[in-house]
Order: C-alpha cells, then sequence, then structure tokens
C-alpha cells in the first residue's frame, strides 16, 4: 500500500511543478528592469553630451538606424551622434515598456525621446519630440548592449516644395 501511494505522490509532484509558472518570468522582469535602468543612464549620459559614454551602450555589431542612412559600424553610430551632441543641444528619452524574451537572451523597449538644439547664432531654437525603439542582447560577458537602435520624430513632414512650371 505504501508503495502505491509512493507511486501516485511522484508524479502527482511532477506535474505540480512542471505546470507551475516558472522562475523565467520573474527573471524576465528583473531583466527588463534592468535593461530600463541602462537605458536610464544611456539618457542621462546623452543629456551630458558625453559622447564615448553614449556610444559605449552600444554592441559591437550594433546598427542605428536613425532619420539618415544607416549606420552600421562604430565608426558611423559615432559620426551620428557626434552631429547631434554639443554644448546647444539638450537631449533626453524615456522608457515607456521594456520586456526580455523568456530565453533570456535578448530584450526590447520602446519610449520617447526630446530634443531641442539652439542656434549657436542665437535665431529660434528647434524642439523635436518623438518616439524610439531599441533591443538590447545580453553580451558574453553577461553585460546588456543595445544592437538595434531607432527612433522618429512626432513633428509634421515639410511639404514638398512645389515645382514651377
Amino acid at each position: 500500500m505504501r508503495t502505491a501511494l509512493w507511486f501516485l505522490l511522484i508524479p502527482c509532484a511532477f506535474l505540480t511543478t512542471s505546470c507551475s509558472p516558472s522562475a523565467s518570468r520573474d527573471s524576465g522582469a528583473a531583466e527588463a528592469t534592468t535593461i530600463q535602468a541602462l537605458d536610464e543612464q544611456w539618457s542621462a549620459t546623452a543629456a551630458r553630451n558625453d559622447l564615448v559614454g553614449t556610444v559605449a551602450f552600444y554592441a559591437d555589431d550594433a546598427v542605428l538606424l536613425p532619420n539618415a542612412p544607416i549606420a552600421t559600424d562604430a565608426k558611423s553610430i559615432r559620426a551620428s551622434w557626434a552631429s547631434l551632441l554639443g554644448p546647444n543641444t539638450a537631449v533626453s528619452w524615456k522608457v515607456s515598456k521594456a520586456e526580455v524574451a523568456k530565453s533570456g537572451e535578448l530584450g526590447y523597449l520602446y519610449g520617447t525621446y526630446s530634443l531641442s538644439i539652439q542656434d549657436p547664432k542665437m535665431g529660434t531654437p528647434v524642439h523635436d519630440t518623438g518616439k524610439l525603439v531599441e533591443i538590447w542582447k545580453r553580451q558574453a560577458d553577461g553585460k546588456w548592449k543595445c544592437i538595434v537602435d531607432t527612433y522618429n520624430s512626432d513633428l509634421p513632414v515639410a511639404p514638398a516644395p512645389e515645382t514651377r512650371k
């Protein structure tokens, strides 16, 4: 009788543990929080106009998809940021949502950004707001780095110039 009871309890215990939610869900939420915190550090770094620190958040194989040609290597990503950051620039962004895949290897986030550029000749400042998406990947050393970064403006597209006939 005792043996029969064990044969009944062991499969029940196995089924109970295998059907319960896994710890990976909690792990995914913790990793999403990690990515969000890294992104907040990244925004603060860019707000200080720290070019070296800003580009350090990218993986070696990252791509940046600005409203310009795609930056597919570290040199072109750096050039893209160098053209934006400076003493007359204020940039920041905020995460709206971050998630990490169950595998724990990839995560993404999206949010909004704000950008102001003051004309050095004291002209009218340019203000822009928009949306962003980033994809993050856990590196071999366990650290998270951005592998895809894109954004687009909420400003209306300028009308095409009229052609003369």
